[in-house]
């Protein structure tokens, strides 16, 4: 390269000297931002010492610097008296920062560009204040002069090199001479085109996934020893994706305003080993949408020729995903919970689905359409889908509508037909949900038994005069039980009010539920007995009525797995069962009955206190009532199938 730029010159051909000006400019720019981040992280450091903040080595090494004397730079500035801190190898840093304002004025300069002289004006302004004080220290209005981001305030060196970053970028499309595959090239060295064609073999094998938006234009150049590749991504400023290939080194330089948008990316190559390094958080300049972006830097060693081309193009496929994610998630978030959403957009970028077709056929408003048509109530805005279908039920369908709008925008197909696909399939994911209610009863009763078995074993334990820790563990049991049931009944109520055949559940398994919250008293009051009683007869008794109460609920839960098997050819054996259940529940509460009435005497008898009389009492009638509500479960579900079959 240094042989051409003479015998241009000698040839006084200028102005072909203008693209290796430029990538003098692009590699000058990316040194004086690690020397702008650098005295920011060391004036950090020295404000506050208890802080561990990074050598910035990485950024020197990714932006091309040799001397390691700067990584000592964060850790050796010291914040002296009043506003100034002394700042180790200052020189050397001012000097650093004044050669690459002239590196990246210079490409302006030689192409006769109108912006030049005002850009010269600014610079030599702000130069002409770059002096550091005695002994290597810098005041901290002079820290802020040189790294200031804030458009509002006065001109700033960095608000200089954001404003010549932007027109090297304008230069570069103005001398682009070659395009590969979509990507604009220039100076390109030897074996170069095979890396880009990798990169972009993987962008446009994704790129129909963003439809219409804009974005995921490409150049690539060469500066020294190192290919660079930029992509624009979307159209959100500070949003940038550099890669530099150096060997069989891949650097990837990522940053982005959304810290969750950054961490999803990383996601995007588990599996390869890329090393990430600690996330810088930086202030960008007021015309950002947000006043402060984060930086990544993720470090890939690839093992040979064909493995450095994988992975340039599974980086390449990846960026189209990182288009308008943030808007994606907060429409997904009002249905999923949000590490949920976050996974929806990652199964869709590991399927190259994508989530743009789901925003282009109305996000959100989508869903909530299908849902006016599928519930009896619409759905209102943030009140989460995951609640009447379930988080897996959810998962799966907000999955398949991604999948279906982006295959069906593909396929061209008419965006109604599309959207009438996903509200059918939303009322077929509903008669899912309701068909599901029985296996979310069944789940009740069996932490109901669960339930009444503690009872009775804590009662044969205080009938054996056993310690009183055990039962007041198992009570504890009981109640953690109570409130994962009342859980169920929540996801019953929550879907019973969207649809109407839901409603008969809801009553099933709130009359279920009282018997489990009578059997979780009964636990409590066992907790009772040890303190106060002694009294074999009673206990006896009350062992044989808690005994009646796990059976009403066994045969509670065989009446639920029955009535699944009943369907319009049902055979009468499958009948036979489920009214065999039936009746079998109504005996026990018969016969939970008549226990009772002989317990109540045998309290009278034996009670030697008002204290053993009003726990026996409340004990007895509490067990028997769990019986009371079961009874009342079977009827409510034997009236219904029997209704059923005569319509």
């Amino acid at each position: 390269m240094t042989e051409k730029r003479i015998i241009i010159q000698e040839l006084g051909e200028d102005g072909l000297l203008l693209p290796v000006l430029v990538n003098r400019a692009l590699a000058a720019n990316d040194r004086i931002k690690y020397f702008l981040t650098l005295l920011q992280t060391a004036q950090e450091r020295a404000d506050h010492p208890e802080r561990a903040l990074p050598t910035m080595r990485i950024e020197r090494e990714t932006a091309g610097i040799e001397s390691e004397q700067f990584d000592t730079v964060v850790i050796g500035t010291q914040r002296m008296d009043g506003e100034s801190y002394s700042v180790p190898f200052l020189a050397d840093i001012l000097s650093g920062i004044r050669d690459c304002m002239e590196e990246m004025i210079a490409p302006f300069t030689a192409h006769g560009s109108d912006d030049a002289q005002g850009f010269i004006q600014r610079k030599d302004h702000l130069l002409a204040g770059l002096q550091g004080g005695p002994e290597g220290t810098l005041s901290s209005l002079l820290i802020g002069m040189i790294t200031s981001g804030d458009v509002d305030e006065n001109d700033s060196l960095h608000l200089l090199v954001m404003d010549l970053h932007g027109a090297l970028n304008q230069l570069q499309t103005v001398l682009s001479k070659e395009t590969i595959d979509g990507a604009m090239t220039y100076m390109l060295g030897e074996g170069d085109d095979v890396l880009v064609r990798a990169f972009m073999s993987g962008v446009n094998r994704t790129s129909p996934l963003r439809f219409d938006h804009p974005g995921l234009g490409t150049t690539a150049t060469r500066t020294g020893s190192k290919l660079l590749i930029q992509n624009d991504i979307g159209v959100t400023d500070a949003h940038v994706l550099v890669v530099n290939v150096e060997g069989m080194t891949v650097s990837v330089v990522y940053t982005d305003i959304h810290m969750q948008r950054l961490e999803f990316f990383q996601s995007l190559f588990e599996g390869r080993q890329i090393r990430w390094q600690d996330t810088l958080s930086r202030r960008g300049t007021g015309q950002f949408e947000k006043s402060v972006y984060h930086l990544s830097v993720g470090i890939y060693t690839a093992g040979n020729d064909s493995d450095l081309a994988s992975f340039l193009t599974h980086l390449g496929s990846r960026i189209v995903f990182l288009i308008d994610w943030n808007r994606a998630r907060k429409q997904l978030r009002n249905f999923l919970l949000n590490k949920d959403s976050i996974s929806v957009l990652r199964w869709a970028a590991d399927k190259e689905v994508g989530h743009i077709g789901f925003l282009r056929l109305g996000g959100d408003k989508l869903i909530y359409g299908a849902l006016e048509l599928a519930a009896r109530v619409p759905l209102r805005y943030g009140e989460p889908l995951h609640q009447l279908l379930g988080r897996e039920r959810s998962l799966e369908y907000l999955k398949w509508v991604l999948m279906t709008a982006t295959t069906g925008l593909r396929a061209n197909h008419p965006r109604l037909l599309i959207q009438d696909e996903i509200k059918a399939e939303l009322l077929r994911y509903f008669r899912s949900a309701h068909e599901g209610l029985v296996e979310v009863c069944i789940d009740h009763a069996s932490l109901m038994i669960e339930v009444g078995t503690a009872v009775r074993d804590s009662l044969l334990h205080v009938q054996r005069s056993g310690d009183a820790d055990f039962v007041v563990r198992n009570a504890k049991r009981a109640k953690e039980w109570e409130s994962r049931a009342d859980l169920l009944v929540v996801q019953v109520r929550t879907l019973s009010r969207r649809i109407e055949e839901a409603e008969f559940f809801f009553s099933l398994i709130n009359a279920a539920d009282d018997a489990l919250d009578e059997l979780e008293e009964a636990c409590f009051f066992t907790t009772l007995l040890p303190s106060i009683t002694s009294s074999k007869p009673v206990n006896r008794r009350l062992v044989s009525m808690a005994e009646l109460a796990v059976k009403a609920a066994q045969e509670y839960l065989k009446v639920l797995i029955a009535a699944q098997g009943i369907r319009k050819d049902y055979s009468r054996d499958e009948m036979q069962e489920f009214l065999t259940a039936v009746n079998r529940v109504i005996s026990l509460e018969h016969e939970c009955d008549e226990a009772l009435r002989q317990t109540e005497k045998a309290i009278i008898f034996e009670s030697t206190d008002y204290k053993e009389l009003r726990v026996y009492f409340e004990l007895a009638r509490i067990i028997e009532e769990s019986t009371n509500s079961l009874m009342k479960a079977v009827y409510i579900m034997h009236d219904t199938i029997l209704e059923g079959m005569n319509r």
